[in-house]
């Protein structure tokens, strides 16, 4: 019988930096007491889950009727025109 919690596969990925931003990243890793891979791996955890967020906010807005073919016209007694949204 297997175990039900498998192990997530990991992706490894192999990042080349210039020898300036290595420095700075073994010095970001030093002030954070951390290894350099975990340094990057938490950099990189942030930055997507920043780009996550900004993606469901994104998918979440509705786009606006650019034609306005669709949109219904409102008259009231006064003979006064609005647009209404469903």
């Amino acid at each position: 019988m297997k175990n039900s919690r498998s192990k997530a596969k990991k992706k490894r990925v192999v990042v080349t930096l210039p020898e300036r931003e290595g420095e700075m990243l073994k010095a970001y890793a030093k002030v954070h007491q951390t290894t350099c891979p975990a340094a990057v791996h938490r950099m990189v955890k942030e930055a997507l889950k920043q780009f996550k967020s900004e993606r469901n906010a994104l998918a979440k807005s509705e786009p606006e009727n650019q034609l306005n073919i669709f949109d219904s016209i409102q008259v009231d007694i006064f003979n006064n025109t609005s647009r209404t949204r469903e």
